[in-house]
């Protein structure tokens, strides 16, 4: 795919690719914020701000599930650690409808107190189902060892105080300060020809002005080293030992790219984008190395996954059925260190090139990849080359790579 690339007058990055012959347009509108932005007091706000950007809009004579449906188009939002996104998916006759949606929400969200009021109560609602989820409670207290002071620490859905705290206005001046022109990319894949998309950019956003913040931050860390162990008692029928590492960013080149391979030898895959959905963990299939847990009875079943994330990031392994933990644990260890042969890593080669093949096969999946490359890394091409990339290393660079990883590591055994 050709990549083109444009910047208006007001710092608007537009990003996009033309696919002769696709019959619709996905259009992004991706946001540098996110939970890494977030303070005391308004912990949970980037995703709250998320939920009401999809009520009263002015402009806007409908609301923005009818006008999408209504043509028979796909939309959808999502939050994560460091960016927010939005996406229509639309007949390309009917892109326009993608340009006209994002540049109001941009500027025109009305924030109406019972809407804000009802989105905060579908946000705790959340709130509470992750609370009463075992393994997404074992995360967030490994998550809380982990990092001391990182927004990290904290799940995206942020914290109850501040999602029963936060007012109106906070969460409206929060929308105001980082939703801005300079401080976001707009990515068309599609059918749209590049000399649309400009005309079609320019139109709609090219009068908007530009006043805010930027989403940008310098990327950190907490230090740490050597294993943490931690047992919560519950009533759970399937004893359960989540490990959890801390795996490179985009904004570790080098480790992020040994990264791709560890995940393919281990878990058998690393999904790129996650069709217009949320990432899920992977369950992890007979063949991948973890696999051997459970066929040597230390788990009746393992997962294991993270998100992409600017900085170094959560990695999880989490192992069901676990009867010994010390056990499990050193077992994972072992298994994780031992030196692949080059047929293991030639197979998670071939994973590599088939998973690069299916995360870029539709202009949905196109789209959020090149705007996550965008915002963390000023590369809309960075995660295709990151993966072109892993599948030239070999068996030493996973090694070097696992040696770092379990140097420090949070242990949650819940049972």
């Amino acid at each position: 795919m050709v990549v083109f690339e444009l910047r208006l007058n007001n710092g608007l990055r537009v990003v996009g690719s033309h696919i002769g012959g696709s019959g619709v347009e996905a259009i992004y509108m991706f946001y540098n914020v996110g939970a890494k932005n977030e303070r005391d007091g308004i912990y949970g706000g980037s995703h709250l701000v998320e939920h009401i950007l999809f009520r009263s809009i002015k402009g806007l004579e409908r609301s923005i599930d009818e006008i999408v449906e209504g043509v028979g188009g796909y939309f959808n939002g999502f939050t994560g650690f460091d960016t927010t996104a939005y996406v229509e998916v639309l007949p390309v006759d009917k892109a326009e409808l993608g340009f006209m949606i994002e540049a109001n929400r941009m500027v025109n969200a009305l924030f109406l107190d019972n809407e804000f009021n009802l989105e905060r109560s579908i946000v705790l609602s959340e709130f509470d189902m992750n609370e009463n989820d075992e393994e997404a409670r074992m995360s967030l207290i490994a998550a809380r060892k982990m990092w001391d002071t990182h927004p990290y620490r904290h799940m995206v859905i942020g914290v109850r105080r501040d999602l029963e705290g936060v007012t109106r206005d906070e969460l409206y001046r929060y929308y105001r300060q980082y939703y801005h022109p300079s401080n976001a990319v707009l990515v068309a894949v599609g059918g749209l020809s590049e000399h649309e998309v400009e005309k079609l950019a320019k139109s709609y956003f090219g009068g908007l002005s530009d006043e805010g913040l930027s989403g940008a931050i310098e990327p950190w860390d907490e230090e740490g080293a050597g294993v943490i162990r931690m047992s919560i008692k519950g009533s759970t029928s399937v004893p359960r030992l989540l490990t959890m590492f801390k795996a490179p960013g985009l904004s570790n080149g080098q480790g992020f790219r040994a990264q791709l391979l560890t995940d393919f030898i281990l878990i058998g895959d690393r999904p790129l984008a996650y069709g217009l959905t949320a990432a899920e963990p992977i369950s992890v299939p007979r063949f991948a190395r973890l696999y051997r847990l459970v066929e040597e009875g230390y788990a009746t079943s393992v997962s294991a996954g993270h998100d992409l994330t600017l900085m170094n990031g959560p990695y999880e392994v989490v192992l069901r059925g676990v009867k010994d933990p010390d056990k499990a644990f050193n077992r994972l260890i072992e298994v994780m260190l031992d030196k692949p042969t080059d047929d293991e890593v030639e197979k998670a080669r071939l994973r590599m090139r088939a998973r690069l093949g299916s995360s870029t096969d539709s202009p949905s999946k196109l789209g959020q990849i090149y705007g996550m490359g965008s915002v963390l890394a000023n590369d809309p091409e960075y995660l295709i080359h990151a993966v072109e990339d892993a599948i030239k290393l070999g068996p030493g660079d996973y090694v070097r790579h696992v040696e770092e990883l379990i140097r420090y590591a949070v242990v949650v055994y819940y049972g």
